[in-house]
């Protein structure tokens, strides 16, 4: 039902992108049916998709929009950790030589990811351990952002979440992270000092591209599920995201009407 209402929703027609787009990843051929998990196939097709398309380390693309320059830019960004972006992901990124960044989440490392509420439903799912990200850091594709050291909540979010994600990351890759990502993608304004001081950008769950003269810690993204149809992907890369917006709109529509129902 998704995916039909997705490739309907993909023939409208899109102009040009401008600015940095951050696509948001979580799992890849992790095995689950959750949204946040896309199957190897469904990555590799996407990837193709991208030839041609100028896809750009995080801090290249935030460079070019402090310099006022609206070329669109796409950047791959993976959030929390999870052992199959290296098993599954990172071989096809390799490959075609494609930068990415990893919002990492420190205290599940070489463990499972077990917060309240985990990605794609998957409580003890595995995760990256640090001699994998050594790996991919060590390649320079790879950046590591800061994603809070236990995944807390943003009304728990505090000072001490950041630092400590910040010190292990510093301790076993030996690189600072310059980029954070807001847990859930709900901005925390009361922690907005704390985090200007600390990082260079702050990504959110808003739906959106970013442009010169946005709020480096207000960086929008576009969301990457697992019952998006290629077209539908395709449709993210172009214009002002009018499908997803729409799809967004539908979605919460028929929740709303459930809900009364």
């Amino acid at each position: 039902m998704r995916e039909a209402l997705k490739r309907g929703l993909s023939v409208i027609p899109g102009g040009p992108s401008s600015g940095a787009s951050l696509l948001i990843y979580h799992r890849v051929g992790g095995g689950s049916r959750d949204e946040l998990d896309v199957s190897v196939e469904q990555f590799r097709a996407q990837l193709d998709a991208l030839a041609g398309q100028p896809v750009a380390p995080l801090g290249e693309a935030v460079d070019a929009l402090q310099r006022g320059d609206t070329s669109p830019r796409v950047v791959l960004t993976f959030d929390d950790g999870f052992r199959d972006v290296y098993e599954n992901a990172w071989p096809e990124l390799r490959r075609r030589e494609l930068p990415f960044t990893i919002y990492l989440t420190t205290a599940y490392v070489g463990d499972s990811m077990r917060w309240e509420g985990s990605t794609a439903r998957e409580q003890g799912a595995p995760a990256l351990t640090w001699t994998q990200l050594r790996e991919m850091v060590d390649s320079g594709l790879c950046t590591i952002g800061n994603h809070t050291h236990t995944h807390v909540p943003p009304e728990l979010l505090t000072a001490a979440e950041l630092d400590r994600c910040t010190e292990l990351v510093g301790q076993e890759l030996g690189v600072v992270p310059q980029h954070f990502a807001y847990t859930w993608g709900i901005p925390v304004p009361a922690l907005a000092e704390e985090l200007s001081a600390r990082f260079r950008t702050c990504a959110t769950g808003a739906l959106g591209r970013n442009l010169p003269g946005v709020d480096p810690l207000q960086l929008a993204r576009i969301p990457v599920r697992r019952t998006d149809p290629l077209p539908f992907f395709r449709a993210k890369l172009r214009g002002e995201l009018v499908p997803e917006r729409l799809y967004g709109r539908i979605v919460s529509a028929a929740k709303g009407v459930g809900m009364r129902g």
